[in-house]
């Protein structure tokens, strides 16, 4: 009799173990999603809002195949970008309830405006929001759903800039010099610079030197040949082919055979570039005032300080 019953206690026991692994969401220490469903709907999506307590926001939509900035006038972002910051969202999980005291939510960066406001992301369709606040000292972000005063920290940090940058390639046009052939300047005060590699040696070179000058340094012809490596932007707009009336052109003939022409000026204290290649040639590009003066190079920027006039 004493064994029917233990028997009879072991099966219970059993089947109490089953009922609990068959729904672990009776278990209050398994994290839930911070977006329940997201991560079958991703495929779906159709734009991401992103905006700071600072005022910067970005909006990305998506068009046809492919995802664009709406406040850059479609220029694409990168989608290993886009992926990641999408995979980062819909697998994030909440690990803890913090305060519901609305008064502590500014404390936290999770406030809905003023001072300790959080940084709002809404993803559609679905209408997915969520204030993004500080980071945790260990690991994840204080975050609250904008309707509920509940705080939640999350698994990890969550990753979503209202900074329009953080979502493209901020590298316009990367050529390894060892691909560059030959490089001529032609800038707006018409001056001419002329550089390309000797067939025999291999090596860089500058021509036309002027008869008594020296190069600064031996090997600054090769200075040429990196002026397309890793150029970024600082902002685009689309191709306004009026400004670039009268550019310094940089042009570069590369091992393919490819040309490529390089347009540079200033408006109103900003440098810009247009490049002529079929995928960038529809933009124009804000570059740093180091790149323009890299690209409108001269032939004396390439030479020693002539030597002074002894008396």
């Amino acid at each position: 009799m004493n064994m029917k019953l233990v028997g009879l206690f072991g099966i219970a026991v059993l089947l109490v173990a089953l009922l609990f692994q068959m729904n672990p969401a009776n278990d209050e220490n398994t994290p839930r999603l911070v977006f329940p469903g997201l991560k079958e709907q991703l495929a779906g999506l159709t734009s991401i809002n992103v905006a700071s307590p600072a005022g910067d926001s970005v909006s990305v939509v998506k068009q046809q195949d492919h995802w664009v900035l709406a406040g850059k006038s479609g220029y694409k972002v990168d989608f290993s970008r886009l992926s990641g910051i999408l995979v980062n969202l819909s697998e994030l999980k909440i690990v803890e309830e913090k305060t519901a005291v609305s008064s502590n939510h500014a404390r936290l960066g999770v406030a809905q405006s003023g001072s300790g406001a959080g940084t709002s992301i809404t993803i559609f369709p679905g209408e997915h929001s969520l204030l993004v606040g500080n980071e945790a000292a260990s690991r994840g972000s204080f975050v609250r759903y904008p309707d509920d005063p509940q705080v939640y920290l999350t698994n990890e940090w969550v990753e979503a800039s209202a900074d329009w940058l953080d979502w493209v390639d901020p590298v316009v046009i990367n050529i390894e010099p060892s691909n560059i052939q030959e490089v001529s300047i032609a800038t707006r005060s018409a001056q001419f610079l002329l550089g390309n590699r000797n067939e025999a040696s291999g090596e860089f070179e500058l021509l036309g030197v002027p008869e008594g000058r020296e190069l600064k340094y031996s090997t600054v012809a090769d200075s040429l040949t990196r002026l397309l490596v890793n150029i970024r932007m600082l902002d685009v707009e689309p191709y306004n082919p009026s400004i670039f009336d009268d550019p310094s052109n940089t042009r570069f003939v590369l091992n393919s055979g490819e040309t490529v022409v390089v347009g540079a000026i200033i408006v109103d204290g900003r440098f810009w570039m247009h490049i002529n290649r079929e995928t960038l040639a529809d933009w124009q590009f804000e570059i740093s005032e180091l790149t323009y003066k890299e690209l409108t190079k001269e032939m004396e920027d390439m030479l020693q300080p002539p030597e002074a006039d002894v008396e």
